[in-house]
């Protein structure tokens, strides 16, 4: 007997992968449906928009998703504090599920709203 996996797909991620499918897709980085994003060390998604050129990431105004580790992720962050990447939609990814979660400025004032 095949054991049949189930996976849960956003309607966000079918029209990723059909702008993939035609080539049209204007985020550079890692396919939507990628082999990274089923790695157990993989815990998020980011799209970001690159705010200067990196090396390692891209070029000014470049569009990009990564499927990170956690450390991976921490240096996301930290390049977003030091105003070299804008973060533009993120995930958790639990067993290859994303589940979509604010972007960090957003969270920010939340909690800043919450306190006072």
């Amino acid at each position: 007997l095949k054991e049949v996996m189930q996976v849960e797909v956003s309607i966000h991620e079918l029209l990723a992968a059909a702008r993939e499918a035609v080539k049209s897709d204007y985020i550079k980085g890692e396919s939507i449906l990628c082999e990274t994003r089923y790695h157990p060390d993989t815990h998020y998604m980011v799209e970001i928009e690159m705010l200067k050129t990196d090396n390692t990431l891209g070029k000014k105004g470049a569009y990009i998703r990564k499927f990170l580790t956690e450390d991976e992720y921490s240096s996301m962050l930290q390049k977003q504090e030091e105003h070299l990447i804008k973060i533009k939609r993120q995930a958790i990814v639990q067993k290859g599920t994303l589940r979509y979660i604010p972007l960090p400025d957003r969270l920010d004032s939340r909690r800043k709203r919450d306190i006072f």
